[in-house]
This record gives structure tokens, C-alpha cells and sequence, in this order.
């Protein structure tokens, strides 16, 4: 069936649900014509459209689902396929999928559009729209895809320019760390980037073999020696190069054999690096982590046995109190006996402070908080019996600090002075060049020169006994806190022990 659209010197439209037959013809003359398909009912298989335009204008609005297939040749004329717009416009509008329409199926029985003909002097627009789409929708999705296309686009620079940028800043880290693990170590005269010996050899064995290969070269092409010569090169650059390339190696070979060494258990080995350059570091580094785990070790066997042999003896007496206690009748000897069995986990609670205190800088947990020293210094001093007379504050003694681990510190001062300097009698908080000092005077017969190094380590056997942890942990906590501590004599005699923690 063929019907035949026909505007001559007008217009014609038609939309809406209509039947468009198998072959239509579309003859425009001095008008235009819209013919708008998306309500359209087609028949099965292909349906064509023969156009011929003559000065004038054809435009035709299909569903984005249809095939449609354009066969129109132009002469002075423009033939438009605006379809692809469509279907992007469409998947930006909304971020639900688009419905199935009645022709978005593969079936080949489908309903298909073949658009043949000529335009002379005029033009056919061919568009895909939605149902109950507008031109103007179709510019605005269009205006909002390419928007969103720029964005993605501006994104995606911005993304590339910072993965950049952090590559730039790592390469830049890694430089700077290399300059400061060479400051100090190498020699001044040669500039940090040649201070590795192993880059330094690559530099200068690449440079003398590129200078006698191009002197032997020039003199030999001259010479007109035969190519065995190459040969002979190339076989005994090949063997320098080993060489040189076994000698660069077997340090790190070395290097490896004492990590799986120390991994076993054998922490008594040792790296030996002669000269300078980056083995001598990475040998003194496995040295040092070497010794430290093995002194880490032996303070651990150290302090289990200790704590054993000092939990065993309150332990005992503890057990022997309650049993005094439950067999005496009378209330004074029971009394007594609790009395006692209170000082003895007194002493346990006290141990256990410690070895908390202990653990908690180990892995190099503080908390740290603005603290006043003079008041924190003071209550503890007092509840060991001091008089508030005793305790002098100089100056502004106000600092961010780890006040559980102040707290124990300075017990340990007092403990100490009490158990080895017959009681403290001074305690002084000052400010010094920024740190606060913390010092307690006592009145004993002081300490030797030859034990004052002695007495801030673990487990070093003292006069009063128990595990010598009070002092080294008094160490342990100034230097948390970026101090020190130390053991002078006392003008008068005495002893004047104290240990500084940094102010800001």
C-alpha cells in the first residue's frame, strides 16, 4: 500500500497515533513537512519513506528503539542524522533505564524505517525523540551531557594532576630521606647522591670503560684490525662486568646470610663492613637491631625470673598471715596479722605499678595532658610524708606530660631516697632552658661515680634488694619525654637525684 504526503507551498504535520503504510511518499515543494513516528503503527518488516525535497524542509521524529536506515543523496541541499545526540540525551536525563518501546526489539520482523529519495536546495532532519519529549528537552539533555562530559573531564585531570603530584612528593620524600641518612656518614668532598659505594663504582667503572672502549675503538678503526678484535671486547667486557657485578653483590649476600642468621635465633651475629658507603650503614643498622633484640631478650628472661622471686616471697608471708589470722581467737594478734597482710599487697600493688608502667613504654604509650607540676609533685611528695615545706616550684612548671607515668617517676625518686638515702628532705621543681627539672635531695651517704651509671639500669643488683627497677625507670620515663635524668652529691651530703622532661 503506497500514500503520498504532499506540501507544496505550505505545511504539513502528522502526529499522534497513526498508520503509516508500507511505502510513503513525501514530496515537499516551497513548505515543510513534520512527520512524527513515535505514535505511530507500522507494519511488520520494512516500511519505506521516499523523499523529495525542493527548496524546502523535511523533519522526521523517531523513536530512539526504531531502525532506521538513511539513504538520501543531496544536491545544494543537507541531509541530518541527529539520532546519536538522542540516545545520550537520554541515558544523562535519567538515571532509571529507559522503557522498552514498541519497536525496541532484534526480531527481524520486526517494524524497520528505510528513508530514500533526493534533497535539491533544501534540507531533512531525521531525529530520535522519547514520547512526550520536546526539541527543547532534547537541547537541554544535550547541553547537560556535554556539561557532565566536561565535569568527567576536568575530574579526571584534576585526579591525574594529584596522582601526579603525590608521585612527584614521594620521589621528592625519598630524596630527602636519602640526603639525611648520608649527612653525616659520607665524605664532604663528594656530593650526597655518589655517597652509596655501590653507585659510586656503577659511575665510575661505566665511565672508564666507556673511555677506554672509545679510545680502543677510534685507534683500531684507524689501524684497520680485523672484527676478532670486537670479539675479543666484547668477550672481556663481558667477564669485567661479572666482576665487577659478583664484587657488588656479595655484601648484600652477606647481609642476607646474617638476617636469616638472626631470624634463627643466633643473635650474636655481627656485620662486618670495612670502608664507608651504604653497607657500612646497612651493617651498622643489623648490628643494632641485633644487639637491641638480644638485650631485649635478656631483660625479659631477667625480669621473669625476678618478678618470680619477688612475688614468691609476699606471696608467702601472705599465706602465712592468713593462717594466723583465721587460727587466733584474740582480736589484737588478728588485728596484727591484717595489718601486715595490707603492707605485704600493698608491696604487690606497688610491684605491678611498676612493671605496668614499665610495659606501657615499651610499646610507647603516653597520654599526654597539660599538666602543673608543682601541684602534681606536691600531692605525691606529701602522701609519702613530706611537708609541704620540704617542696619548692621556681618559675612556670607547666607542661604536656603523661601525669600516671610523672606520678610513678617521682614515687620512685622518694622510694629510692628512702630506701637508700635515709629520706628525702629537699624536693625542687624548675624550669631550665626548656625543661622542668625534678630533683630530691636526701640524707644519705650518697652515691660513688663508679655506681651512678649503674644505678639507672634494670636489674643491677642494690643494697636494698628488689628488682633495680625504680631508677631505670625513672630513665625510661624522662626520656619519653625527651629528658633525662641523673645522680649528683648533695651540698651538705647526700645524695641529689632528679630528671628533666621537655617544657613545650
Amino acid at each position: 500500500m503506497t500514500e503520498a504526503v504532499s506540501a507544496v507551498f505550505g505545511s504539513v504535520e502528522r502526529r499522534g497515533p497513526w498508520t503509516v503504510p508500507s511505502k510513503l511518499d513525501v514530496r515537499v515543494l516551497f513548505g515543510s513537512a513534520e512527520l512524527d513516528l513515535r505514535e505511530a503503527v507500522l507494519g511488520p518488516g520494512t516500511t519505506t519513506i521516499d523523499v523529495g525535497v525542493t527548496f524546502g524542509s523535511l523533519e522526521l521524529t523517531v523513536p530512539p528503539g526504531l531502525a532506521v536506515e538513511v539513504n538520501v543523496s543531496s544536491i545544494a541541499g543537507s541531509v541530518e542524522d541527529k539520532r546519536k545526540p538522542a540516545a545520550l540525551a537520554s541515558s544523562v536525563t535519567s538515571d532509571e533505564p529507559a522503557v522498552a518501546g514498541p519497536y525496541r526489539t532484534a526480531d527481524t520482523n520486526a517494524p524497520r524505517v528505510r528513508i530514500t529519495g533526493t534533497t535539491k536546495f533544501g534540507s531533512c532532519e531525521i531525529i530520535a525523540l522519547e514520547r512526550g519529549q520536546t526539541r527543547r528537552d532534547l537541547h537541554r539533555a544535550e547541553r547537560h551531557a556535554r556539561h557532565a562530559h566536561h565535569i568527567s573531564r576536568m575530574e579526571r585531570h584534576l585526579e591525574r594532576h594529584a596522582q601526579h603530584s603525590e608521585r612527584h612528593r614521594r620521589k621528592l620524600d625519598a630524596w630527602r630521606e636519602e640526603r639525611e641518612l648520608w649527612h653525616g656518614e659520607g665524605r664532604r668532598w663528594i656530593p650526597w647522591w655518589l655517597q652509596a659505594r655501590m653507585r659510586r663504582r656503577i659511575f665510575v667503572w661505566f665511565g672508564i670503560a666507556l673511555a677506554i672502549g672509545t679510545f680502543a675503538g677510534t685507534r683500531f678503526h684507524q689501524a684497520g684490525h680485523a672484527h676478532w678484535w670486537l670479539i675479543t671486547g666484547l668477550v672481556v667486557l663481558w667477564m669485567a662486568s661479572g666482576a665487577v657485578a659478583w664484587r657488588m653483590t656479595r655484601p648484600l649476600i652477606l647481609a642476607v646470610k646474617a638476617a636469616r642468621e638472626i631470624g634463627d635465633g643466633k643473635l650474636d651475629t655481627r656485620l662486618s663492613a670495612r670502608g664507608g658507603g651504604e653497607m657500612k650503614v646497612l651493617a651498622d643498622a643489623i648490628n643494632e637491631m641485633a644487639a637491641r633484640i638480644e638485650q631485649q631478650l635478656k631483660d625479659q628472661r631477667q625480669l621473669l625470673a625476678a618478678v618470680s622471686h619477688e612475688l614468691r616471697t609476699p606471696l608467702g608471708h601472705m599465706r602465712v598471715l592468713i593462717e594466723t589470722a583465721r587460727n587466733t581467737s584474740e582480736p589484737e594478734p588478728g588485728k596484727k596479722a591484717l595489718n601486715e597482710l595490707e603492707r605485704e599487697v600493698l608491696t604487690l600493688d606497688d610491684l605491678v605499678g611498676r612493671l605496668l608502667a614499665q610495659s606501657r613504654l615499651e610499646f610507647g604509650n603516653l597520654e599526654r595532658r597539660p599538666l602543673d607540676l608543682g601541684e602534681l609533685v606536691t600531692d605525691v611528695a606529701t602522701s609519702a610524708g613530706l611537708t609541704p615545706e620540704a617542696i619548692e616550684a621556681i618559675g612556670d612548671v607547666k607542661v604536656e606530660a603523661d601525669p600516671t607515668l610523672i606520678r610513678r617517676a617521682v614515687a620512685n625518686l622518694l622510694d629510692n631516697a628512702r630506701t637508700h638515702g635515709n629520706g628525702a628532705v629537699a624536693v625542687r621543681i624548675e624550669r631550665r632552658d626548656g625543661h622542668i627539672a625534678i630533683e630530691i635531695d636526701d640524707a644519705g651517704p650518697g652515691v660513688t661515680a663508679d655506681r651512678r651509671a649503674d644505678a639507672f639500669r634494670a636489674f643491677v643488683p642494690s643494697s636494698g634488694g628488689g628488682l633495680g627497677l625504680g631508677l631505670a625507670l625513672v630513665s625510661r620515663i624522662a626520656k619519653a619525654h625527651d629528658g633525662k635524668a641523673w645522680i649528683t652529691d648533695r651540698p651538705g651530703g647526700g645524695a641529689r637525684v632528679g630528671f628533666t622532661i621537655a617544657a613545650v
